[in-house]
């Protein structure tokens, strides 16, 4: 549609004009002015109002009609209007685009007011902060983060307002706390004015993500200005232990506790848990390019079928998937706790069918995390109580498939708890009415028998149906119109209809309401009185109605402590019936684990996402590694399947230390400390970063945290400089962390020359994928042996990827010199060119006087220090060309 165009100044231009304000505009105005920048929906009857520039901007943003309410004035008022009952789509369009929206309510009965009603903003919406909880089955969290530098550590608070989650981290370097921004995904990131405005990393990851940033003064992050609003969060914070071992971390705290109270009602606010600052000490440590590289995290929301946890989800309610999440997020280093998950595993295992049920049972119950966030914000509606009930029967037929002492992996309950929730699932049942159209405004979610003064009212309003037969039969008596009729509607209330060619007979008591085409409404004292009591009664009844579900809410929020425990026990029980499913449905085994044994001894290794594309023909792996050979390197074609290899050990290390079962058919492994990995091209180059400088400073990080309890896989390192740098890299890496780091290592390269290196060093030995060539037709059998490839086959995989014949001829010519001659000089038809720089070779002296005096210019005026590696490899190739022409 065409916005209509509304010719006006802005509310504030009116203002200054000195133009005289109706009271509600000076109502609107007195409110706007305290929220700008933020959309703000005015509540008028049944609609939210938008005014002035917001009018417009929602017109365009929601493609909804623009028109104009009056005059300031000369000066027309832009209006746009949304139902109340759709607003929450129209809302979550808005915040999805990055912006926020104030939600301005009508705060006392309009029928009482006297002169204006009485409005407030009682929400502010943001991408952080949703506005419909109704959502409440997705998978995914709806983090905020709060980001902030101390002075020795970063800190990272995160909340999700739909569930109540409440941690926060200690990073040592904002490289670290970009990378678990990566994992946590937030939809909004709130810090002050300038903190973070020299982080390019972070600035290019808001940006890349489209995450709305949110900026508060600098004063709300000392503890002084918001210790009453952590108080709402973390009533007893200043004596909390872990906050007073980390002083600097209240600050965010503070800030956020300031941003979440002053933009939502302090009621809506009690489903936040207890504050937990997660360490990731007695973890397993794996960094997200770990988990993004083996795709065991998915890169993207779109790809999460295609990731390790897309394929061990199995769950059946939203409040499982995102547990199996979090249990990702913390593979385990305590064995008793990997053993007692592997035990419950495999109990579930073995009572397969009783798994089917537990599954069915698991697929009835509902997000209870998200439904305690709407009995907190006052959203809560009689089908949300009906399926907190459900879940909580679920629960209690769950409890009896899950025997068996599981004690150390689900939560435990007490007798009074489980009477406590019991009592709550009874009072639940026996008050709210569970069939199909139940509803606070129809008079009709309070059950029958629940409350006898309800009953009464219920009765009336049902009888009233009777009462207006029976007067619309005596009226027709004492009238003699045959067609007269009594009826309702909601605007003119109840009247007597009466068609034209009986008006003549129309009793004198009869008070004329309306004129229509055909007929007359009247409306008769005894109707009127009618009238007056059905409408009482029925707000009456509404009322007690609400008064009964209010109390039984509050019942349920003063329990909420107790609704999280069972909401953490059925996701749990969810996880572990996923494991077994996804292990039952594809064959995993239960791997051996051993505390202080530094083997990973596997038979039969498959990739779970590989086979699952080329099913029966994957060529499954044989591997061990232990104090002997800890060190394997794995040379051979591309197209072998040498990355593979690597990264279904890696993949069946990871499963086993979060308790899985894992694809293979028997795997004895130690416990790992660090999962390290270095796969693929990853280049990183919006953020200024080629793929060399990335994986550089990958095996860096590696090298500066690998310990000898360690798993670590690399790819192909030093592919992306000159052959000889390659070569030299990959060569001091593999002699390194044979000899120093000693970890248990994967570490493949087109580079044979290191096969022979391997076989000399203590620890290592060679290892490919087999390949046959007969008479120059190359088979890849994709069997993992031990030895060093023969030849790289790499002219006979450009052969298969379709390079015309001609240059696979040239390829081959070359080949056969270089190996003859190892001089590329010697080749016929290669003219000797400029030397490449290889990066440990001494720089050349470098003669200023044969440079133009425009390029000296320009090398004085470059800010080496502000360039990326990217802008300053592109800057020298321009000078480069430059110089030469």
């Amino acid at each position: 549609m065409t916005v209509q165009q509304v010719e006006t100044a802005t509310l504030e231009e009116i203002v200054k004009a000195g133009t005289k304000l109706t009271p509600m505009m000076e109502q609107y105005y007195s409110i706007r002015k305290q929220y700008p920048g933020i959309m703000l929906m005015f509540r008028m009857g049944d609609f939210y109002e938008l005014f002035f520039e917001d009018a417009i901007e929602a017109s365009k943003l929601l493609n909804i009609s623009l028109t104009h309410r009056g005059k300031l004035g000369e000066y027309k008022i832009p209006m746009a209007g949304i139902p109340h009952h759709a607003a929450a789509t129209y809302i979550d369009r808005i915040t999805a685009l990055g912006k926020k929206v104030a939600i301005c309510e009508q705060v006392e009965d309009p029928k009482e007011a006297k002169g204006i009603v009485k409005r407030a903003v009682t929400q502010v919406v943001s991408p952080g902060m949703p506005f419909d909880l109704d959502k409440s089955e997705s998978k995914d969290h709806s983090f905020m983060a709060c980001g902030f530098k101390g002075s020795e550590s970063h800190y990272l608070i995160l909340i999700d307002y739909t569930t109540g989650d409440f941690v926060g981290l200690v990073f040592p370097d904002e490289e670290s706390l970009v990378e678990k921004l990566a994992v946590y995904r937030p939809k909004e990131f709130i810090s002050y004015l300038g903190q973070w405005d020299n982080s390019k990393i972070l600035q290019e990851y808001l940006k890349q993500e489209s995450i709305l940033k949110t900026h508060l003064s600098e004063e709300y992050f000392e503890e002084k200005y918001t210790s009453i609003y952590i108080e709402k969060l973390i009533a007893t914070y200043q004596r909390d232990e872990v906050l007073n071992l980390h002083k600097e971390i209240v600050g965010p705290i503070g800030a956020l506790s300031y941003y979440i109270c002053s933009t939502q009602s302090l009621e809506s606010i009690n489903h936040f848990r207890p504050f937990q600052l997660i360490s990731y000490e007695s973890d397993m440590k794996v960094t997200y390019p770990t988990l993004a590289g083996l795709e065991i995290l998915p890169k993207r929301r779109e790809t999460y079928k295609e990731s390790i946890l897309g394929f061990m989800d199995s769950t059946q309610s939203s409040m499982g998937a995102r547990k199996l999440k979090r249990v990702f997020l913390s593979p385990l280093r305590d064995l008793k706790l990997i053993q007692a998950r592997q035990e419950l595993v495999s109990y579930l295992i073995e009572k397969h069918d009783d798994l089917r049920e537990i599954r069915q049972h698991l697929s009835e119950t509902r997000d209870l995390e998200r439904i305690l966030a709407k009995v907190s914000t006052g959203k809560v509606n009689g089908g949300d109580l009906i399926n907190l009930a459900r879940s909580n029967q679920s629960h209690v037929d769950l409890l009896q498939l899950f025997k068996g002492n599981f004690k150390n992996v689900l939560p435990e309950f007490s007798k009074k708890e489980l009477q406590a929730l019991a009592s709550v699932q009874i009072e639940i049942e026996n008050t709210i009415n569970d069939e199909i159209g139940a509803n606070l405004d129809k008079g009709n979610l309070i059950k029958k028998g629940c409350n006898k003064e309800r009953d009464k009212l219920a009765s009336f309003a049902k009888d009233a149906t009777g009462a207006l037969i029976e007067l619309e039969a005596r009226y027709r008596e004492e009238t003699g119109i045959s067609n007269l009729k009594v009826k309702h509607n909601n605007v003119a209330g109840y009247f007597i209809e009466v068609s034209k060619s009986h008006v003549s007979k129309v009793p004198k008591e009869f008070i004329r309401r309306q004129t229509l085409v055909n007929s007359e409404r009247y409306q008769s004292p005894e109707l009127a009185e009618f009238e007056k009591e059905v409408v009482s009664s029925k707000e009456k009844l509404n009322k007690l109605e609400r008064e009964i579900f209010n109390s039984l809410v509050s019942k349920i929020a003063a329990n909420s402590n107790l609704v999280l425990k069972l909401a953490n026990s059925l996701s749990l029980m969810d996880v572990f019936q996923s494991f077994a499913w996804t292990a039952f449905q594809h064959d995993l085994v239960k791997p051996k684990i051993s505390k202080d044994k530094k083997v990973l001894n596997i038979k039969k290794a498959w990739h779970p996402l590989i086979k699952a594309a080329i099913k029966d023909q994957f060529v499954p792996h044989d591997l061990r590694l232990d104090e002997e050979s800890f060190f394997g390197l794995i040379t051979g074609p591309n197209m072998a399947g040498k990355t593979t290899v690597m990264r279904e050990m890696a993949i069946i290390q990871f499963l086993a230390q979060i308790g899985s079962f894992v694809p293979a058919q028997s795997a004895d492994l130690g416990i790992r400390d660090y999962l390290f990995s270095r796969l693929g091209a990853s280049d990183d180059i919006i953020k200024g970063q080629s793929t060399f400088m990335v994986e550089m400073s990958e095996t860096a990080e590696i090298i500066r945290h690998a310990t000898e309890d360690s798993l670590i896989v690399l790819d192909e390192i030093g592919r992306g400089t000159s052959t000889y740098d390659g070569l030299s890299i990959a060569w001091s890496l593999v002699e390194y962390f044979v000899s120093k780091t000693k970890a248990l290592t994967l570490f493949s390269t087109h580079y044979h020359e290191l096969i022979e290196l391997a076989d000399d060093l203590p620890g290592a030995k060679n290892l490919t994928v087999k390949t046959i060539n007969e008479n120059g037709n190359v088979q890849f059998l994709y069997k993992l042996i031990e030895e060093g490839a023969g030849q790289s086959f790499g002219i006979h995989v450009a052969k298969l990827a379709g390079l015309p014949k001609e240059i696979l001829n040239r390829s081959g010519e070359i080949l056969n010199q270089l190996e003859s001659s190892n001089n590329q000089n010697n080749i016929v038809g290669c003219e000797k060119t400029r030397d490449q720089l290889d990066m440990f070779s001494p720089l050349p002296q470098i003669v200023f006087e044969d440079m133009s005096s425009s390029i000296l210019d320009e090398l004085e005026k470059l800010d080496i220090s502000n360039m990326t590696p990217m802008q300053a490899m592109n800057k020298l190739y321009e000078l480069q060309k430059s110089y030469l022409n």
